[in-house]
């Protein structure tokens, strides 16, 4: 059984596919990955984004790790500041990795110490959690 609860923050439109194939490679369920499987589709600043946030704060303070992957599009994304600065205040661990080095990196996570995954691939972010 795995004792290693990660949580997975994710661009769900642009990179629903490396979380996918992340938990593909898990094939012996070293991690316990969760995440959350749908789009946001209202802004996170909006009022109706509430609901949203209080379900994401609850997966995310269930976890050990809070990993994020960094897709073409993520350090556009106002979720996933909020997210890094939830799994901050509550303590978690911090593990990126990019899909694609060329990808821009979100600010918030260039700032809050995550360790980093140097390529995409199942054995760099596994070192990535083991750093942490």
């Amino acid at each position: 059984m795995a004792t290693n609860k990660v949580f997975i923050g994710y661009e769900y439109d642009n990179d629903k596919a490396a979380k996918d194939r992340l938990l593909g490679w898990d094939a012996n369920k070293e991690f316990d990955f969760s995440s959350y499987d749908q789009s946001f589709g209202i802004a996170v600043d909006s009022p109706g984004a509430a609901a949203i946030k209080q379900e994401l704060a609850a997966r995310i303070g269930d976890a050990s790790y809070f990993l994020y992957i960094v897709g073409k599009e993520s350090f556009r994304s106002g979720w996933v500041a909020w997210e890094v600065r939830k799994a901050v205040e509550l303590k978690k661990k911090l593990v990126a990795v990019k899909t694609d080095s060329i990808y821009n990196s979100p600010p918030v996570l260039q700032s809050a110490g995550a360790s980093w995954s140097t390529m995409f691939n199942f054995d760099s972010i596994k070192q990535a959690i083991d750093r942490v």
